[in-house]
């Protein structure tokens, strides 16, 4: 039985947002800024021990989806969230 089973959680981005460690970021398909910032994580992760999970806003609720469609990518964090554009030097700021 899965995680996401085992809390009886039926979003999937719930259990995400849940576990701290696990950074998110706010993307869409085909948005060239998003797959930037998500070479850029790429890069990080080289270097640095940092989980993340892309997450298209248009699986979201539209409120949600709604409060980042204008800013994406964003990347957020337990306790930071940086909207592009940022470097790679932001990101490893982070870890």
């Amino acid at each position: 039985m899965s995680d996401l089973n085992a809390q009886n959680i039926t979003n999937p981005y719930n259990h995400m947002m849940a576990d701290p460690t696990i950074w998110r970021l706010y993307g869409t398909v085909g948005c060239h800024l998003c797959e930037i910032a998500e070479s850029l994580l790429r890069q990080a992760q080289a270097v640095a021990d940092i989980r993340w999970q892309s997450i298209d806003i248009a699986e979201l609720p539209e409120q949600e989806m709604l409060k980042f469609a204008d800013k994406i990518p964003v990347l957020v964090t337990a306790t930071k969230t940086l909207y592009y554009p940022f470097s790679i030097m932001d990101v490893m700021a982070l870890s």
